[in-house]
């Protein structure tokens, strides 16, 4: 059994503990948890963005993730200590209702677990009980101060007041909204924070008035944030009990508010909401978001396009280039564009099996150099100050076998398919998730799910739509879409197409999506036999789209390069 495990099942038996149930999440349920707050990472290694656990008394513990890291997680975790399930398999729900008599109590930390994640277990488990445990094991990392700063209303297209006037209306008479979702705080104020730039969501809680105005309760020192809106006032997070409780009735996001704080103010609570008013309104992008997005796109197109011209000529010219190399090389092309804030998330830069891996993180140990023959998969984003950016693009070192080549086309053919279609306004991302999965199909392959909405200088994952089986959120004009489709063969190679796109009202009742990604892909990967002549044209039209915008941003070597990449097929 693992050490950290034995040291952990002595306190369990202590709190009359059967089971110990864990995530990866942090307090503020974020979309980016810092190393500091990484507990499933420092338990188990896993360094994963989605995992779950049951830590068991008796027997072995289960661990629990999405197809995206079942590759990985078999090389992070011990499987002497836990079994390895994939979510569509087997889910913690039907794990513990399967042994609910040899676990009667389940234990969960309460600010790591929220309302709605603990009705859906306590519906079904005998005794659940709230501790903290975790962190009188483990030694933390020192945490990150915040920057928080103003986001200017030259980028957000509104202005915090506007914002709170509108969210505001929705609340019920003499009550308030106890603010739980960072991103809905950070898009409602118009703040981010600076120094998270992966995910520049402030880790705050708010309580929003039905007048519009605000207290933000931060763990900085409140005098160190500065907001110009004089019914915005910032305190620190010790006085956030005593406010919540001198309101006459509180409103909380049941999907965000930690059932410990939940528990502290249950007395005030007079409506618990799905969700956090702000989540429509932040996904359906305004103008200036979606103009702010093209911008950004133009430029990091540009980034990539002077990133694949290097790795062209550095192959070319038989250079070695590895993994971590091109990684680092695309993140400082990122950093010559105006606006950069920082990468969206750690790039994924997979070479042959690496690249099967969906969501791999290179580090010194596992570097591979992109050999001959081999197909290298880059999946990378940029924070840029007017939008979010995320892009994969898959190139073949080399030769690329006839394999490679059919299978690279048809995850291209779905790609493109999901690119084009029209559909009544509402229509669900679930709804269209088999136009880009239908090619595959037909050969009986198949691959995971890891489609998500993106934010405007916020998470790079952005909820609630996404193309994705099961979503049942409707599509509608503003909203950013990832549109990646792949196909992963593992320990030989990964495929994978991402470009982001928003959706556009097109006539009376229907939408299609419009392209923000700018980025050409490669020739030598497509049969154009495989493809329809209206593929074919779609292929052609999309690259004289890249060459036409990018080409004004580069140098004249690399325009030349872009030129031939972008040529017909």
């Amino acid at each position: 059994m693992d050490a950290k495990l034995r040291k952990l099942l002595p306190l369990m038996d202590e709190q009359g503990l059967d089971a110990l149930l864990l995530h990866h999440v942090d307090e503020y349920q974020s979309g980016w948890v810092h190393e500091s707050r990484q507990r499933v990472k420092w338990l188990c290694g896993f360094s994963g963005s989605n995992a779950f656990l049951i830590i068991c008394k008796k027997g072995k513990s289960q661990f629990f993730t999405d197809s995206r890291y079942i590759v990985q997680s078999a090389l992070e975790v011990d499987k002497g200590s836990y079994d390895v399930h994939d979510f569509r398999d087997l889910t913690p729900f039907a794990w513990l209702e399967k042994h609910i008599d040899e676990y009667p109590v389940v234990g969960y930390e309460g600010e790591l677990f929220t309302l709605s994640q603990v009705g859906r277990y306590a519906k079904f488990l005998p005794k659940m009980v709230p501790h903290v445990m975790l962190d009188k094991l483990w030694k933390r990392p020192m945490q990150i101060h915040q920057r928080i700063q103003e986001h200017p209303v030259e980028f957000a297209g509104l202005s915090s007041r506007e914002k709170r006037a509108a969210i505001s209306r929705t609340l019920p008479a003499k009550s308030v909204m106890f603010m739980t979702d960072v991103d809905a705080i950070s898009w409602l104020l118009n703040i981010r924070n600076m120094a998270f730039t992966h995910t520049p969501s402030v880790l705050a809680r708010a309580i929003l008035h039905s007048n519009g105005s605000v207290e933000l309760f931060v763990d900085e020192e409140a005098d160190q944030v500065h907001i110009s809106d004089k019914d915005v006032r910032v305190f620190t997070m010790d006085k956030l009990h005593e406010a919540l409780m001198s309101a006459h009735g509180i409103v909380v996001d049941a999907s965000t508010v930690p059932m410990s704080i939940f528990d502290a103010v249950r007395s005030k609570v007079v409506k618990v909401r799905d969700d956090d008013p702000c989540t429509l309104p932040r996904a359906t992008k305004n103008e200036t978001e979606i103009r702010g997005m093209i911008k950004a796109h133009i430029r990091d197109g540009a980034a990539m396009a002077n990133f694949l011209y290097w790795l062209h000529t550095e192959l070319a010219n038989c250079r070695e280039v590895t993994e971590l190399g091109a990684a680092l090389k695309v993140r400082e092309f990122r950093e010559a564009q105006e606006l950069f804030a920082g990468e969206s998330f750690d790039a994924i830069s997979g070479f042959g099996g690496d690249g099967a891996i969906v969501h791999y993180r290179v580090n010194e140990r596992t570097n591979q150099v992109l050999r001959e023959g081999g197909l290298y998969l880059l999946d990378s984003g940029g924070q840029y100050l007017d939008g979010t950016t995320d892009i994969t693009r898959t190139v073949a070192v080399g030769t690329p076998s006839r394999e490679h080549i059919e299978r690279f086309t048809d995850v291209l053919k779905g790609h493109i398919a999901l690119a084009r279609a029209v559909f009544p306004t509402g229509t669900s991302g679930g709804d269209l998730d088999v136009l880009a999965r239908q090619y595959l199909w037909s050969k009986k392959l198949n691959y995971g799910t890891h489609w998500h909405g993106v934010g405007s200088f916020l998470s790079v994952h952005e909820g609630p739509q996404a193309i994705s089986r099961g979503n049942q959120v409707g599509l509608l004009p503003g909203m950013v879409l990832s549109n990646e489709p792949g196909y992963y063969k593992v320990g030989e190679y990964g495929i994978r197409i991402e470009n982001l796109m928003y959706v556009e009202a097109c006539g009376k009742g229907f939408c299609r999506f419009q392209q923000l990604t700018r980025v050409p892909l490669d020739k030598n990967l497509i049969d154009s036999k495989m493809l329809s002549p209206e593929e074919a044209k779609y292929v052609n039209d999309y690259h004289n789209f890249v060459y036409s915008e990018l080409a004004p941003h580069v140098t004249a070597t690399v325009k030349t390069w872009l030129q031939t990449a972008c040529s017909p097929l």
